[in-house]
């Protein structure tokens, strides 16, 4: 059962997005936006918690149906909704997925991205068989790249005009853990 599903290393849990998620994750992202804006498509200046809740609700719908996996990260220690680290765009043909994670601002430096995209990694590696995670990050997105070599991944070059943000098409770098 999805609902059952909870991934942890002791210091944070991952578990598939639920209803009562739905206030936290709107105050986490709106604490979040301006550092959110420029690297995720679906960040707006407008985002309310009726988009929040509609997140959940297909967030919940797709990780049931087996398309996509998004999870809520939170800090064991305090229970503290932290963001959120996923698979997407899997590729059931080829068996690899794209890993795509944001924290909410504050908590910022501590680690705990790092440790949700290796747990999520490592379970889509074993329990997905997926042979390979990928990560797209923007050339500009420093933080972004750094989780990812911190969680493990290789850079392997630069995919140009890759990725689009609003009106801003920019070049993003790939990353690789097999």
């Amino acid at each position: 059962m999805v609902r059952a599903l909870r991934l942890t290393d002791g210091v944070v849990e991952l578990r598939p997005p639920r209803r009562t998620d739905t206030s936290e994750l709107y105050f986490a992202i709106r604490e979040s936006m301006d550092l959110l804006l420029p690297w995720m498509a679906w960040a707006h200046p407008e985002y309310n918690e009726v988009d929040a809740a509609e997140w959940v609700r297909r967030a919940a719908r797709a990780f049931s149906d087996g398309q996509e996996f998004q999870f809520v990260m939170r800090e064991v220690a305090t229970g503290a909704l932290l963001g959120c680290v996923g698979l997407n765009g899997i590729d059931r043909l080829n068996r690899w997925g794209n890993l795509g994670y944001w924290i909410r601002t504050s908590q910022q430096g501590n680690g705990f991205v790092t440790k949700a995209a290796k747990l999520v990694s490592s379970w889509g590696l074993t329990e997905l068989n997926l042979n390979r995670i990928e990560i797209l990050a923007a050339v500009d997105n420093s933080k972004s790249q750094s989780v990812a070599e911190r969680a493990g991944a290789v850079r392997e070059g630069v995919l140009r005009r890759r990725l689009r943000v609003g009106d801003v098409v920019q070049d993003a770098a790939v990353f690789s853990i097999v």
